[in-house]
């Protein structure tokens, strides 16, 4: 039938320009061969010439409300955590159509409307563009209702003849082609409509690959899909998309018993019956507001590009670091302005990333087109800037006043914070007063509060209870241990974990810092390198060999036991615990009884800690389907620290 169509319209077409090449003879005769299997299949396409085709003009998009919750899908860029999701059920593998997710609602056999995904409980009415897009049916053989979720797609190829300056990529051109108010220059665009999920309909078909295959009949496009191993699908599919001219952004593996799918029930941003595979992180379009300058603990100040709010995987993003000057001229061009489009990305789909500019761009009128610049002087304390070439040639904006209470803060609130001594009670807040009250020069100053306690009480806000309460935190933070003094004294390339590498290694400040001036080779260490090495030697100590001779630091390196209970056990951790103080603690605990805690619930997982015995979590969903064994904290400890 589309074969037929396509000859039809093509020949039309030459006949209307007076360039025809068949007889009328021929054209009559794929023409009643068309209309009698319209017939027969019940199927018509809406660009086929049996039917008058309306080329419908609205004023405005409408909002329309779903008749059924258009959820997104939970996502991986790991193959093992897909095989894990999967366990040993049945499923589909299908490919993820990188384009504008649409419904399609039919009645007595007809197309009634067409609604855009939206954020998936309004979307915009495109009924009468749906009408003209040649892969969607505008009828069918089937007179209950039915309801087909699928994807607005431009091929490749068509994208390519198509091209237009305002579109920079197939999913961009649907997307907008499908929205346009004028149905006649949307059929031009040649958009495909790819069917993958019956939402209503066809209920006796007990498994989703009959209802693809159920789909296919009624005359839709299906999405490429197939059921065997996951290493052959993902190879499989790719190839036959590339053949096709599909544009796809990753894999969907959903379970083929469409009751067990349903049983799993959903969270409020996905169903659990599905999780898609991603070759590369999702991009979204934007517009620059402004770039923002954050101060960092070395004086670096940090340029953040401040965009249009754009919703991404049920979380609104507005904010993106841009870490240096010379990102900002790589990706925004040498000129970022006001209004200017950006395209984001969740980098694994957790980190916003500015990933690519227009930079020229289209600015509204009556807004100014400001173009951004670095700032001569520091936004914290108004002295000078100065561009540096760092040591791995990017250039960087600096704030030259030693003084400046930006630099002294963020490394104090480090020194203080969760990845440093984990003081509590001092926020950033307080610390920005006690700087500007010329109390706090330097970390040491924090140590020496006490003299301003009679001034201090007297102060808006505080209280003797509320000034003695932080004064005794800082007094109780004296007792630290090394991983957390090295964490918080703020060595570059030195986080937590290398932190606790390095006290693993050493048991003792003195030990580590003999360490740097012997020259010690720290790339031997795990996960270390000749770059760690370099910046762990490069450091100035002067502050930190000061306050640590204030300080009473110490650390007990863990002795692991070989033959512990949990000795080759992987553990997981979720939710709230209640005996230890909190997961860092309980993490120590499970390494030093010879165990691995680990982030996910997979199929090499043994153990998953969660009080809650109700929860639906991911992982609790996940444990229970793989029947790994679910332990309250209380349950844990006891059977494998108690003696």
């Amino acid at each position: 039938m589309r074969q037929l169509i396509d000859k039809l319209n093509y020949y039309t077409k030459l006949y209307d320009e007076g360039r025809s090449t068949i007889s009328d003879a021929e054209w009559d005769r794929m023409y009643f061969e068309l209309q009698n299997k319209e017939k027969e299949t019940g199927i018509i396409y809406p660009d086929s010439p049996t039917q008058s085709i309306s080329y419908e003009v609205v004023n405005k998009l409408q909002k329309v409300e779903h008749n059924h919750k258009m959820l997104s899908l939970a996502k991986t860029k790991d193959k093992h955590e897909v095989e894990s999701f999967l366990g040993d059920k049945r499923y589909v593998t299908m490919a993820k159509m990188d384009g504008l997710t649409c419904s399609l609602r039919y009645i007595d056999g007809k197309l009634v409307s067409a609604e855009t995904r939206g954020n998936g409980a309004v979307g915009e009415d495109v009924t009468h563009n749906a009408m003209v897009v040649s892969s969607i049916p505008k009828e069918v053989p089937y007179k209950e209702e039915l309801i087909v979720d699928g994807e607005i797609v431009c091929l490749i190829p068509t994208f390519e003849q198509f091209f237009a300056k305002d579109y920079k990529n197939p999913r961009n051109f649907a997307a907008g082609s499908i929205r346009l108010l004028d149905a006649s220059e949307c059929a031009n665009r040649k958009l495909d409509f790819i069917a993958w999920d019956v939402v209503k309909g066809c209920d006796d078909l007990i498994y989703f690959s009959y209802r693809l295959a159920w789909l296919s009949r009624l005359g839709f496009k299906v999405v490429p899909w197939v059921q065997e191993n996951i290493t052959y699908a993902i190879g499989d599919i790719q190839d036959w998309c590339q053949e096709q001219g599909y544009p796809i952004d990753g894999l969907v593996f959903k379970f083929d018993d469409v009751a067990y799918g349903k049983s799993l029930g959903e969270t409020s941003h996905h169903a659990r019956n599905a999780i898609a595979f991603k070759f590369y992180d999702d991009v979204y379009d934007t517009k620059l507001l402004n770039i923002e300058w954050g101060m960092g603990k070395s004086g670096i100040l940090t340029p953040v590009a401040v965009f249009e709010p754009v919703e991404i995987d049920g979380s609104v993003v507005e904010r993106a670091n841009l870490h240096n000057v010379s990102m900002i001229g790589e990706i925004l061009g040498k000129q970022p302005h006001s209004y200017q489009p950006i395209r984001i990305i969740k980098s694994n789909m957790i980190i916003p990333q500015v990933v690519e500019a227009d930079e020229k761009g289209y600015v509204p009128s009556g807004m100014a087109n400001a173009v951004f610049v670095p700032p001569h002087t520091c936004p914290v304390c108004g002295g000078q800037t100065e561009l540096r070439t760092s040591d791995t040639n990017t250039l960087e904006l600096y704030c030259t006043n030693p003084e400046c209470e930006g630099k002294l803060s963020t490394r104090i609130d480090h020194y203080l914070g969760k990845r440093g001594l984990d003081t509590k009670g001092i926020s950033r807040a307080t610390l920005d007063k006690l700087i500007d009250w010329g109390w706090v020069n330097s970390i040491l100053d924090i140590y020496d509060l006490a003299k301003y306690r009679s001034e201090w009480i007297k102060k808006p806000g505080f209280g003797e209870k509320s000034v003695d309460k932080l004064l005794q935190s800082i007094e109780d933070g004296k007792n630290c241990q090394l991983d957390k003094f090295i964490s918080a004294i703020s060595i570059p390339l030195i986080g937590s974990a290398s932190a606790k590498t390095l006290a693993n290694a050493f048991g003792t400040y003195e030990a580590f810092r003999e360490a740097v001036k012997t020259n010690y080779h720290f790339w031997d260490l795990p996960d270390f390198g000749y770059t760690t090495t370099e910046a762990i030697m490069n450091f100035d100590y002067t502050e930190a060999d000061k306050l640590a001779s204030i300080l009473n630091i110490t650390y007990d390196i863990p002795k692991v036991e070989d033959n512990g209970k949990l000795s080759g056990k992987k553990v997981c951790i979720t939710g709230t615990l209640k005996t230890f103080k909190n997961r860092g603690e309980l993490q120590a605990a499970i390494e030093q009884h010879g165990g691995k805690v680990v982030s996910a619930v997979t199929k090499n997982t043994h153990i998953l800690v969660n009080n809650d015995s109700s929860s639906t979590s991911a992982k609790s969903v996940q444990a229970k389907k793989l029947n790994i064994p679910v332990l309250t904290e209380a349950e844990f400890i006891s059977q494998y620290f108690d003696e």
